[in-house]
């Protein structure tokens, strides 16, 4: 099977890598698609040898003519999702697409009904839906074990210099994204969709930008500041790769308007709620959970690789550590990359990350947007009504 991918970033390496490793077999990277000329032949260099080098193109249009490619990758800047993905499915091409769905919810509404046209594989990059301690979870959830869901708590804390990042480059601007909650975390609310197994109903959420703020001690750029010795976030030259957009900007005094950290609730059908915390500023890079039903409550550390069963009668306790030894968003990127394949094989079409993930995940993120700016509940059901489920 011929695959393609369209852009050729940190997201284009992982599935690059996953691919050159032989999960599947009888797979191909055809070819691979960049606007930036340059930056293609590099990454084609880097990773291919030249008797298996890739068709390169600067056009996207060129890949998806290429009649021998059955499926394309698609990981390009946010705002691009919806466009190219509709030109890939129009070429009859099976598609699996970088979070998020897309950043405008006229764009998902648009996006998803357009895929439903066409007799094709369609995926997101979910990739935690995929790794071995959520599958875990979900697994234990459907199993019943837990009894009946009441709430859901989440969290996900990022590394103080994976946080400071998103305020030098292009994600600190909610038009290139819809927001730091779609961009980062829509993953994470398709997380809590498909644990909770209920369609969201209402959202609400409340956010801020506490400590990335401008400081009179600080510069525009890292090389001229006076305090680049001192600072944490000070930008190193070891820090920039091929594959990398983090730029030699100010965390603090760059111009941005996404926040620093943010809560949302979810309230689902049946009247179970969720709620997620995400903070730009940890000492730890975790995401945790926190389940409780009517018979358990489960523990998730995704760092720790341990999911926590405690019964409330009897009080008994188990233990799962599912293997997160695995590269990748714990063997999440594995697991996509394989599905995808196995997918559009056996012509499986709805599936475990399809459009309709897609489109809820992002409209509980671009729904909590709306709700921290409007500082009020907004309701999914109205927010997509536009969308053929």
């Amino acid at each position: 099977m011929n695959i393609g991918i369209i852009g050729t970033g940190n997201r284009a390496t992982a599935y690059v890598k996953v691919y050159l490793s032989n999960i599947c077999e009888d797979v191909r990277i055809k070819a691979l698609a960049d606007i930036d000329g340059e930056k293609l032949k590099r990454f084609g260099k880097e990773y291919f040898k030249l008797d298996e080098m890739p068709d390169l193109y600067t056009d996207y249009n060129e890949l998806l003519d290429d009649e021998s490619i059955e499926a394309v990758i698609i990981c390009t800047p946010d705002t691009t999702h919806r466009e190219i993905a509709i030109a890939a499915l129009k070429k009859g091409k099976h598609v699996l697409l970088e979070k998020p769905f897309a950043t405008t919810i006229e764009d998902c509404i648009s996006l998803y009904n357009e895929s439903k046209k066409y007799n094709k594989v369609f995926r997101l990059g979910f990739v935690l839906r995929y790794a071995p301690l959520y599958s875990k979870v979900k697994e234990i959830v459907s199993r019943g074990d837990l009894g009946k869901l009441i709430t859901i708590e989440a969290k996900e804390t990022l590394g103080y210099l994976h946080g400071g990042s998103f305020f030098r480059r292009w994600h600190r601007f909610k038009k290139n994204n819809g927001g730091f909650l779609n961009a980062k975390c829509c993953h994470d609310m398709d997380l809590l969709n498909w644990i909770a197994d209920e369609e969201p109903v209402n959202v609400s959420a409340f956010g801020n930008r506490t400590y990335f703020n401008p400081r009179e001690d600080a510069g525009i750029n890292c090389n001229d500041c006076k305090i680049k010795n001192s600072c944490r976030y000070a930008f190193k030259e070891e820090q920039r790769s091929l594959f990398s957009s983090e730029k030699n900007l100010c965390v603090f005094n760059s111009d941005k308007d996404i926040v620093d950290h943010e809560v949302l609730n979810i309230e689902y059908e049946s009247g179970l709620t969720a709620s997620f915390t995400v903070t730009t500023l940890s000492a730890e890079a975790n995401r945790t959970m926190i389940i409780f039903g009517t018979e358990a409550t489960l523990y998730a550390d995704f760092a720790g690789g341990i999911i926590k069963v405690k019964y409330i009668h009897p009080n008994d306790e188990i233990i799962y550590k599912p293997d997160t030894r695995l590269e990748g968003h714990g063997g999440g990127d594995r697991g996509i990359c394989k599905d995808f394949i196995d997918s559009i094989r056996s012509g499986k079409y709805d599936g475990k990350s399809d459009a309709l993930a897609g489109l809820l995940s992002t409209a509980v993120a671009l729904g909590g947007e709306i709700s921290m700016e409007r500082k009020e509940v907004v309701n999914i059901r109205e927010l997509i009504k536009g969308a053929k489920i």
